[in-house]
């Protein structure tokens, strides 16, 4: 961004929105003029849960009930005001800074004769910006910038740059530094999560988005998904149950799935059962010293003729290194009492 001479009323910045450059005009508003913005990506999903009329009232409210918004109001009571500028379109709609508005509109309503809360610098944004483009300054700005999304906005961003305004994997790689990988894991999560939010208006539905991502970085979920598209609803259902209350709880799910006894924990009484079987089964889950040992026999199974060759010479470093593994054996086996046959 290029900022002319002053940073006084009536000085522009230039920013640059999908191959072109805008001027926007730094102009003082008074905050009883500005209007919410129902695209807003903090509420939208609340809106399309409640079926709400997407009214400035109601828009205020659902914002103004947030505790991020109330936590914002106290630091711009104590710093005396604003330190970005909002940015609003030719109608007074704002595009960037809603939370800020509503924060602001609260203070002022407290403090009525106080001018730091009644008025405020504003950039505006010229006529003839398309929605493509807003979108992606909304996401330069919460997602490459400084003020960021939670999970679930960013993966809704995705999905619209994606889906509605055919942008590539390509691109949006390139543009939000994520790989191919990420992006498709993050559009996919968004879609089960929105289809989650409107089958279920579970009231903690956004914070269910890390659920669903972690879905989708399992291989073995989205395989069996892809062969039976009622099994996400069911996975669903389990959240729902409380079955799966933290997300990182999916990351075993898949082993639950394929052991018979845990999964039969799992849905009679809940994941820690579930895990408790597991864990009985496989130490590896729990135990560093077992997984590492888990890891050293794969590599051991696999190693490469190269390698063998290597030690059939007498490389004497890596001879070593399995002298050293026979000796810490032969010492467990005498420590403990037990043989490794």
């Amino acid at each position: 961004m290029k900022t002319s001479n002053s940073e006084l009323n009536g000085s522009t910045i230039t920013i640059r929105l999908g191959n072109q450059d805008f001027s926007l005009i730094r102009e003082i508003k008074n905050i009883a003029d500005l209007k919410l913005d129902p695209r807003n990506q903090r509420i939208s999903y609340k809106i399309r849960q409640k079926g709400l009329a997407a009214t400035d009232s109601e828009l205020h409210k659902l914002l103004w009930g947030m505790d991020s918004v109330k936590e914002l109001y106290q630091s711009i009571y104590q710093n005396g005001g604003l330190i970005e500028d909002p940015i609003i379109d030719t109608d007074n709609k704002v595009i960037e800074g809603n939370c800020r508005t509503v924060a602001l509109r609260e203070l002022n309503k407290k403090f009525p004769k106080d001018s730091r809360f009644s008025r405020l610098y504003v950039r505006v944004l010229p006529a003839g910006v398309t929605e493509e483009q807003l979108t992606l300054l909304l996401g330069e700005l919460h997602i490459a910038g400084k003020i960021e999304w939670k999970a679930y906005e960013q993966a809704e961003f995705v999905w619209k740059m994606n889906k509605i305004y055919g942008k590539s994997y390509d691109f949006l790689a390139s543009h939000l530094r994520w790989s191919r990988s990420k992006l498709s894991q993050k559009i996919a999560a968004y879609e089960e999560t929105k289809a989650y939010i409107e089958r279920t208006a579970d009231p903690q539905s956004i914070n269910r988005f890390s659920h669903f991502e972690e879905f989708m970085k399992k291989k073995t979920l989205r395989d069996r998904h892809a062969e039976d598209p009622n099994f996400i609803v069911q996975f669903g259902d389990w959240i729902m149950e409380n079955r799966l209350a933290d997300s990182k709880d999916v990351r075993q799910l898949p082993q639950i799935l394929e052991n018979q006894e845990s999964y039969k924990k799992f849905l009679n009484s809940g994941i820690k059962d579930a895990r408790a079987v597991l864990y009985q089964t496989n130490p590896s889950l729990v135990s560093n010293l077992y997984n590492i040992i888990d890891q050293a026999v794969s590599e051991l199974e696999t190693i490469s003729l190269q390698e063998i060759q290597i030690l059939k010479s007498g490389d004497q470093a890596r001879l070593d290194k399995f002298k050293k593994l026979k000796k810490a054996l032969n010492s467990l086996e005498s420590f403990s009492g037990v043989t490794f046959d």
